[in-house]
């Protein structure tokens, strides 16, 4: 069952690239900063910043299913990445299904659903007793995992051909199996401050 989650967390947003969209508007190029906390939401300063940082970046893309002048239907495809000092650095492969509604001229809100692949290597040195009885340095490419989750965000679209987008989201997602034995599933949220860039069609 494991190894299906995490197959179709790994093919998902490889799938979502190969929908057509019509052609009705370039994919944007979409960059963001986020600060990654392992809590529920409202568990945070404000609910939404944890603190010590965690930083992290993403860089992706969306593609359209149907858009009109007050809405639009997409799938996202992004790849991220953060470091938990101490603790772990996360590489993350995922795709969303959202809807974002226009709000006035220029502002909109968005929700998403997503599902991805999450490999985890941990910031830490492992050393082994081999069979001389002395410690020996292990070895670790970290291991994969599945995530899935919830987006919800607001954006502002500045007026022109090709200006850009400013979002602000804030993301909810599960990571697992984490550690079976006592903490299967590990909650995660991330707090993101990006632009949206119209530089390909």
């Amino acid at each position: 069952m494991n190894k299906l989650l995490l197959f179709l967390g790994l093919m998902w947003p490889l799938l979502a690239a190969t929908q057509p969209d019509g052609g009705k508007k370039a994919h944007p190029l979409i960059i963001s900063l986020y600060n990654n906390a392992t809590l529920l939401p409202g568990a945070a300063k404000a609910g939404i910043w944890s603190v010590p940082l965690h930083p992290g970046f993403t860089v992706g893309t969306e593609f359209y299913y149907r858009q009109k002048a007050r809405h639009q239907w997409l799938q996202t495809a992004n790849l991220a990445y953060h470091y938990h000092q101490y603790a772990v650095h996360s590489i993350q492969l995922y795709s969303e299904a959202g809807y974002r509604r226009r709000i006035g001229t220029a502002f909109d809100a968005e929700a998403k659903l997503g599902l991805g692949y999450l490999h985890s290597i941990p910031d830490a040195q492992i050393f082994q007793l081999n069979a001389e009885g002395a410690y020996e340095k292990k070895a670790n490419l970290g291991r994969p995992q599945a995530m899935g989750g919830l987006a919800l965000g607001v954006g502002y679209s500045f007026q022109g051909k090709w200006a850009p987008r400013a979002f602000l989201a804030y993301r909810f997602y599960m990571q697992f199996p984490f550690v079976n034995e006592y903490v299967p599933v590990l909650p995660n949220t991330a707090l993101h401050v990006g632009v949206a860039l119209s530089v390909w069609e």
